[in-house]
């Protein structure tokens, strides 16, 4: 096969195709709740955020969903509330926090450390530091890019606070097998679920699983509030302590029992965030087409990959990337990444550097630990546009454009 001078990377017409662009419900069909929301005064903790919540707690099964101010905070709130959580859970409502070990263990000074994978957004490891714990990286699975269940086992000990997991991408974690690794050694299981709505398991959207998941509503996602994050929790307890602690620790009688934090989420963005919620699952159709036609269209291109989605698993498709094997395509991912930009088309490499590679958590990785799987991951994937604007069309022609880079191609 050879490439003719028309479909040439260099004399092939440019376009525009942005990463993302946010798929937001029609502006005219919040007017009525922001006119409402304007009319009672009430643009923050009003009725709107109450209805959100209600509606979110709806769609993913759970007993409560907290909506706080970003994903960032509400993941800092859960690892601030677990220590509170352990000293209480003899007295929990429900059964949810009731983790073996905590009832009796008390507040152990020892539990310090939060396994997490280094392939994952640095919000993870920021939440855990500033809940004033240490994240301990751990290695993720080649095949679908979530937190390896072997290594996460490993690496348990008796600092282990928690287990902190992701939907990388949208993909769902292994978390039957993190529950069971979670309950033998009596931590909780926490979920960065900032790509999983949309994602689902079993035909289940994910979220009710493990202490807590929370999802991400900022303009890269599925559901968008413009900022915001959701807090799943099916433990009321847990749910009481995000609800103090978004409101600065506030414990109703405008006394402090838990150091808290301003995580509230303003009624506008409530409002959109319960629009584009009931928009969720024509969103995830169309990534999912967009998707489709990226694999159909490079489908036997040297040298590119997929992340596998685990059988009875459906993603998200927050993100689409591609794995580029260099000495297989023939030019680097850094260098698909160049060619693609010169030729209009943005893109990203997720997560370059990875987490244990940043200045801010490199000192977490001992100096003999290898990420082998991660770092190969963090240098080879490119993530193509995705978004409201990626119509099948769309993606066939992105793909198009990388069928014509590729130098593997040409020599056929």
């Amino acid at each position: 096969m050879t490439v003719s001078p028309a479909t040439s990377p260099r004399t092939a017409p440019p376009i525009r195709v942005p990463l993302v662009r946010p798929d937001l419900p029609a502006a005219e069909s919040l007017g009525p709740a922001i006119g409402r929301a304007f009319e009672t005064g009430m643009v923050t903790k009003g009725a709107c955020l109450r209805e959100f919540e209600e509606a979110a707690a709806a769609v993913i099964r759970c007993r409560h969903v907290v909506a706080v101010s970003s994903c960032t905070v509400g993941l800092t709130l859960v690892l601030r509330s677990l220590a509170r959580l352990r000293r209480d859970a003899a007295s929990c409502r429900t059964t949810a926090c009731s983790l073996p070990g905590h009832a009796t263990d008390g507040l152990d000074p020892q539990r310090t450390e939060v396994i997490v994978p280094s392939f994952i957004f640095l919000a993870a490891p920021a939440a855990i530091a500033w809940a004033g714990l240490r994240p301990v990286f751990v290695e993720v699975s080649a095949a679908d890019y979530t937190v390896s269940v072997t290594a996460v086992e490993a690496a348990i000990t008796e600092r282990t606070a928690a287990i902190m997991a992701c939907h990388t991408f949208g993909c769902p974690c292994d978390l039957d097998a993190l529950q069971l690794v979670a309950d033998r050694a009596g931590v909780p299981l926490v979920v960065d679920a900032a790509h999983g709505l949309g994602s689902r398991r079993g035909g289940r959207q994910v979220g009710a699983e493990g202490l807590a998941q929370v999802f991400s509503l900022s303009p890269t996602k599925l559901v968008v509030a413009g900022e915001g994050g959701l807090v799943a929790t099916s433990c009321d307890c847990l749910a009481d302590l995000i609800r103090m602690g978004r409101e600065y620790g506030n414990d109703g009688r405008y006394g402090c029992s838990l150091p808290g934090t301003n995580g509230r989420m303003p009624e506008l963005s409530a409002i959109l965030g319960r629009a584009s919620l009931a928009r969720l699952d024509q969103v995830a159709d169309r990534r999912a087409a967009a998707a489709a036609a990226y694999m159909a269209a490079l489908e036997g291109i040297p040298g590119l990959g997929f992340q596998q989605i685990p059988a009875g698993s459906t993603t998200s498709w927050k993100d689409f990337t591609i794995g580029v094997d260099a000495a297989a395509f023939g030019m680097s991912r850094d260098a698909l990444q160049r060619e693609l930009t010169v030729n209009g088309i943005e893109t990203r490499a997720y997560y370059s550097p990875p987490c244990h590679r940043m200045e801010a958590f490199r000192d977490f990785l001992p100096s003999d630990t290898k990420l082998t799987v991660t770092d190969r991951l963090a240098d080879t994937l490119l993530a193509l546009p995705m978004g409201v604007h990626v119509t099948p069309d769309v993606a066939h022609e992105v793909a198009g454009r990388i069928r014509a880079f590729c130098p593997a191609l040409r020599r056929v």
